[in-house]
């Protein structure tokens, strides 16, 4: 993997965590997959792949009108989600 992997792991970790965190019936899903990058030019190594992980749950989710704040510096969606979840 080109890249940082101890933050990949660590957004994993996090993504996955949140998700068990907040299903409490229902299912969490991770998954990965991979897609040949060859074809976009003789630059790219014959055996170049693309990773793309998702995370998936029957969860509480967030309202559309706080999704804004996903890529923000951290910030409790709803702040009496943790007097629930922890």
């Amino acid at each position: 993997i080109v890249g940082d992997i101890t933050r990949l792991r660590q957004v994993l970790v996090n993504l996955l965590s949140n998700a068990v965190k907040f299903t409490e019936q229902g299912e969490v899903v991770l998954t990965v997959s991979s897609e040949s990058l060859s074809s976009l030019g003789p630059d790219m190594a014959p055996d170049t792949q693309l990773l793309q992980f998702s995370v998936s749950d029957t969860g509480i989710g967030i309202p559309p009108e706080r999704m804004d704040r996903l890529f923000q510096s951290f910030s409790q969606v709803d702040a009496s989600t943790t007097r629930r979840y922890g």
